[in-house]
């Protein structure tokens, strides 16, 4: 992970219980500006669309990374066996309207 100021916003502000709607905001940020968004708005083509599936999931591994590389080591470990960012940023959310619900 090559460091730059927008990554480093990332990893500086780690998802915690306090920061999710700043930390999805960053997030975003980075990943539009690395040109990775698109694996949280759609899925990777059939399989038989090679190049563009290992384009596709090449980009998947590398939000992964910097989601995961951004959240804390609790997280980490409850979201580590996810295989896409787009599921990564589903559970993330469930878990927070779940502790929006406890709020309540």
């Amino acid at each position: 992970m090559t460091s730059t100021p927008l990554l480093n916003m990332l990893t500086e502000n780690k998802l915690n219980e306090n920061n999710s709607k700043e930390w999805k905001w960053i997030l975003i940020i980075v990943l539009t500006y690395r040109n990775l968004k698109i694996v949280l708005d759609n899925k990777c083509p059939p399989t038989t669309q090679i190049e563009a599936r290992k384009s596709c999931e090449e980009s998947n591994e590398i939000a992964c990374r910097y989601m995961l590389a951004s959240v804390t080591r609790t997280l980490y470990k409850q979201l580590e066996s996810y295989k896409t960012a787009k599921a990564i940023l589903d559970k993330l959310e469930d878990m927070s309207r779940g502790q929006a619900a406890l709020a309540q």
